[in-house]
């Protein structure tokens, strides 16, 4: 993180004229590692977004929201994840957590299946409703293949 920088008219007491001078600005410039690293904490801090906001002078806290969504939802929220072992995080589970978990998958398993079945029904049920419209009043419901728009 740096801060920004501006060519700027200044007034020069001592030669009585205006020269250009690079003057700093209230604005701060990111580059990708600064970004990773403040979503980074943002995630794991679990705290306000105007404190982060504050912080690392960011112009507003949907800037930070908008790092979030790149850097959580591309492959780099690998490097967003808190550095653990996976062999540490399953010895510290308990063999019941561990089975509670597997239920719960399969739980949800269930009722997705559930509900698939239910659309693969719901979807037959349209299917058969165009088809006996289109046979009862004898109008083409269904766009045909290869017809000009």
């Amino acid at each position: 993180m740096r801060q920004k920088t501006q060519t700027r008219q200044v007034y020069n007491e001592e030669l009585g004229r205006y020269e250009w001078k690079e003057v700093e600005t209230d604005k701060y410039i990111f580059d990708e590692t600064d970004k990773i690293a403040i979503a980074r904490e943002y995630h794991e801090r679990r705290c306000p977004a105007s404190d982060i906001v504050s912080k690392y002078h960011i112009s507003s806290a949907v800037v930070l929201y908008g790092w979030l969504d790149k850097y959580l939802n591309e492959k780099v929220c690998v490097s967003l994840q808190p550095e653990t072992d996976n062999k540490t995080d399953m010895s510290k589970k308990s063999k019941q957590q561990l089975e509670e978990e597997l239920k719960e998958m399969k739980a949800e398993n269930k009722r997705l299946q559930e509900a698939l079945e239910l659309e693969k029904l719901r979807s037959k049920a349209f299917d058969t409703m165009i088809d006996v419209a289109e046979a009862n009043f004898n109008i083409p419901i269904r766009k045909k293949a290869g017809t000009k728009q």
